[in-house]
């Protein structure tokens, strides 16, 4: 008999800790129990003192994204391999059509990608651009290929954007399809009247670009995709939100019971537009800005006060070269950051440690909260007994300055160099099978799978 025991470990679930050990046959758990002999034949982890996380969910990453007349740097094998190390076990990445493909095309296209690169296991978000009647179809035909999200963009970056009237009736049919809408929630015409203002006067530089960007004109189109929501009675997913004033909108929605699931990402918790002022402040071109510490403040509030549902990288990278290629002129730089190796470490350090988070709120926050609203719950985000074997091993005394150099993305820097960080992942198992062992990639290239998924909970209920 072969197999998998973790022997000795503290197991964290989102609703709590036992010591334990832990049997994976296959690519399943197959008990969880004190003190299991381990089988003959079978591997024995040694983990006392440590944690056994479920595998962290990443449900925002742009791999081998067409964008700025470039593409991201990571492909699907060294943006996983990222992951991996990293103890990401599941990631969902966004499939945006190219012109004249319709959603199911490229999701089929990217899908096929991944299977070839992949090292863990995905899915995709589909994509809505350019909306007319036809999408509704495509709507459909996606819903039933298993991919249950839809991203819009308000904004008109890269002419992605959709107007209001396609958002509602996107949400309208969403509840038919029993699907979800994904919202990057700005509002695009004030973006577009800031910018040109700023360029007249040529302050296009990256300390001027939070004018371009300010924190009301997310504010608005939250609340704008809100309402839009609440009279299509439908639920609503808001990605990577930045701002207090957002925050504080969305907060007093929720309260009056509406379905709306809010993502935060590391560089809205723990960086500050300071940053942008510095010599390399171009490298932190990102979309929403990087904002102000009232703003971290204020999302940190969020996550204890239970606001907040999951935490998302937004991994989008782009070397400094491409990001510094148009000069400090923040019209034309690409818009993204790299993190996907760095959000349990830094969120443990930043949340657990400093801020005395509960492990089982970051567990619920970085694993369990993402697998219920993508519809892959309790398959992924959870430690139970006939569950996918996808864990974390995670040392909570490891000290570590996170360095890009040492990182496993293509990208040639990271924003959090030279963040020092106390807890780490040892080891990163996906499906039964270790594929990251103590700074070491070893999952075989292309072993991951498409993830189709459910219906996320509110349909459920």
């Amino acid at each position: 008999m072969t197999g998998l025991v973790i022997k000795g470990s503290r197991l964290v679930t989102d609703t709590g800790i036992k010591e334990t050990d832990l049997l994976i046959q296959g690519q399943k758990i197959a008990k969880i129990a004190p003190s299991l002999k381990t089988p003959a034949g079978a591997r024995e982890i040694k983990a006392d003192g440590l944690y056994t996380l479920p595998g962290i969910i990443d449900p925002h990453v742009h791999l081998e994204l067409p964008a700025y007349n470039s593409f991201s740097e990571d492909d699907f094998y060294h943006g996983s391999a990222a992951a991996a190390a990293g103890g990401v076990t599941t990631f969902i990445d966004f499939a945006i059509p190219k012109e004249g493909q319709t959603m199911l095309e490229r999701i089929k296209e990217k899908k096929e990608s991944a299977l070839g690169k992949s090292i863990i296991d995905f899915s995709f978000h589909a994509q809505l651009t350019n909306f007319n009647d036809n999408k509704l179809r495509e709507m459909e035909e996606v819903a039933g290929y298993g991919i249950k999200s839809f991203k819009i963009f308000m904004p008109a970056t890269e002419g992605w954007g959709v107007d209001d009237a396609g958002i509602y009736r996107s949400l309208i049919e969403s509840v038919r399809l029993e699907s979800l809408i994904l919202v990057h929630a700005e509002n695009g015409i004030l973006a577009d009247y800031f910018t040109g203002k700023l360029k007249k006067s040529g302050r296009v530089t990256m300390k001027d670009y939070c004018w371009a960007r300010p924190s009301f004109i997310e504010k608005e189109a939250n609340l704008r995709a809100s309402l839009l929501a609440q009279e299509a009675k439908s639920p609503l997913h808001i990605c990577h939100l930045s701002s207090a004033k957002a925050a504080k909108e969305i907060r007093k929605i929720k309260k009056e019971g509406n379905i709306i699931y809010i993502e935060t990402c590391p560089q809205y918790l723990m960086l500050t537009d300071d940053i942008l002022k510095e010599k390399n402040g171009y490298l932190y071109a990102s979309c929403p800005p990087i904002r102000k510490a009232k703003d971290n403040y204020e999302l940190w509030r969020g996550i204890l006060e239970n606001d907040i549902d999951t935490i998302g990288t937004d991994h989008c990278p782009f070397s400094a070269a491409k990001k510094r290629s148009p000069g400090d002129d923040f019209t034309k730089i690409p818009m993204g950051l790299p993190g996907v190796e760095n959000s349990l470490p830094l969120f443990y350090s930043e949340g657990v440690v400093k801020r005395d988070i509960p492990i089982e709120k970051m567990v619920s926050l970085l694993s369990s909260n993402p697998a219920k609203i993508h519809g892959l719950y309790p398959q992924k985000g959870s430690l139970d007994e006939g569950t996918d074997a996808d864990i974390v091993i995670f040392n909570p005394d490891r000290k570590v300055k996170l360095k890009a150099a040492k990182l496993h993305s293509m990208c040639d820097w990271s924003p959090y160099e030279n963040f020092k960080v106390k807890g780490y992942p040892e080891y990163t198992i996906s499906r039964g099978k270790v594929i990251y062992e103590k700074g070491k990639i070893i999952g075989r290239k292309g072993r991951g799978q498409f993830l189709k998924r459910k219906a996320p909970p509110y349909y459920l209920q």
